[in-house]
């Protein structure tokens, strides 16, 4: 495939680059790569407590209970099925989540397995308006700069954060600060935790944490919500949440790590002992004894490399088609573009388009889409560069899907669909 596209493209242009990290950006590096598209993954560094961290969100989350197989278990699995049911309840009992560092380890793991490239930097610079459906340009903070066909943007987004100094210090892998109540809440079951916002996420939030068993205090600045009426309403009648109006979280405190007496690692750590609360009005402060905080006052999507190129709501969420294609901006600096329904070849995937669900498996679902509908709009367009009739091969998505289902594919007859068009070229 490879010496054909250079007659056609030239070497230095890629099939598709993946923007951003996370379950979205693995699993859309994992789906091309394993279509021999050669993805070029651009991951980020770190950047705490942004989605523009390699490995997105969830590298600050403790444990994960909620994705499908991301488990740590003792279990022979290939005997599962023979243990008796007294054997069957205690392997049951005795799973446990994968850490969110883990699981991101694993998936990228995962992805280079089958070809994945991947670099550890920030795109600084996207140009899409120059050659809409053509060549895109990313320029990267090192000065690198590489040409594509498509681009799959999973940018993800980043919470937004109380903004005090000590909050850095509890942040993530279990120090007791989240911003992910239903990555977090599970391991505050029996304890006190504090809800920070006063818009639905942090109701949402409040009355999950609250049916886990958790005492909640919900810390609001004002006395007024941005949640819809209902919400307000559930979370005041529930017996397990206390609300706290006119107050903001001004300072944390801490104890030593449970393990510091017994592992060096931990010596010098902290966890979350208790929070500052400060009347907003009065000034006054009061100290509260917490063993968690949930900070649930929104996110921000790491968007803004797109503006005036593609279409975005009032919050700054990149929009997609059915087809996880990205729209043009009206604003475009293209005129070609505004008349265009979506941006051929640029897609878009994950939490930087969605801020209702923001769950890992989610993600991981939009990117699986965003790779197939890309492998589909390369085969297209070198068939296309090839002179070749795209009516007489099968490019439909539902055989473009197909193609991944086993690992005995070719046996099957499902290669890729790149390697159809080669084949076809070739006969």
């Amino acid at each position: 495939m490879s010496d054909i596209k250079s007659e056609i493209l030239g070497d230095a242009v890629r099939n598709v680059i993946i923007i951003g990290s996370g379950p979205t950006g693995y699993t859309a590096a994992l789906y091309t790569a394993r279509a021999n598209l050669k993805p070029l993954l651009i991951a980020g560094s770190a950047d705490k407590k942004t989605a523009r961290i390699k490995g997105g969100q969830l590298m600050a989350t403790s444990d994960i209970e909620n994705f499908p197989g991301a488990i740590e278990t003792g279990v022979d699995l290939d005997n599962w099925a023979y243990l008796d049911e007294a054997g069957q309840a205690a392997a049951i009992q005795d799973v446990k989540g994968l850490s969110g560092p883990h699981l991101m380890t694993k998936m990228e793991l995962q992805a280079r397995h089958f070809g994945t490239e991947m670099l550890e930097e920030f795109v600084t610079e996207v140009d899409i308006c120059a050659d809409p459906g053509g060549v895109y340009t990313v320029r990267t903070e090192s000065g690198r700069e590489f040409k594509t066909l498509s681009l799959i943007v999973a940018s993800g987004a980043a919470a937004k954060t109380m903004g005090i100094e000590a909050e850095d210090k509890f942040f993530g892998q279990g120090g007791g600060v989240s911003t992910c109540a239903t990555c977090d809440g599970h391991s505050y079951r029996g304890k006190t935790v504090a809800v920070v916002g006063g818009g639905d996420s942090a109701m949402e939030e409040a009355s999950y944490l609250a049916n886990l068993g958790i005492k909640v205090h919900l810390i609001h600045r004002r006395d007024e919500w941005r949640a819809s009426k209902i919400m307000v309403e559930r979370v005041k009648k529930n017996p397990s949440i206390e609300i706290h109006t006119f107050r903001a979280i001004v300072d944390l405190k801490g104890k030593p790590h449970p393990l510091a007496a017994t592992s060096a690692f931990f010596k010098d750590k902290e966890v979350l002992a208790g929070a500052i609360l400060e009347n907003t009005q009065t000034k006054e402060r009061e100290e509260l004894a917490l063993d968690g905080v949930f900070v649930a006052i929104g996110h921000t999507p790491n968007s803004g490399l797109f503006k005036d190129q593609l279409k975005m709501d009032e919050a700054g969420y990149l929009e997609r088609d059915g087809h996880m294609r990205a729209i043009p901006s009206v604003n475009a600096c293209n005129r070609k573009m505004h008349g265009m329904e979506h941006v051929p070849g640029v897609f878009v995937a994950g939490d930087v388009s969605d801020h209702t669900y923001r769950q890992a498996i989610t993600a991981a679902g939009m990117g699986c889409m965003a790779a197939i509908e890309a492998e589909r709009y390369i085969a297209e367009k070198l068939a296309d560069a090839m002179g070749i009739d795209g009516n007489a091969l099968d490019m439909s998505m539902e055989s473009v899907a197909q193609s991944h289902w086993s690992s005995e594919r070719d046996q099957m007859g499902e290669k890729p669909m790149i390697e159809r068009v080669v084949e076809a070229a070739s006969v």
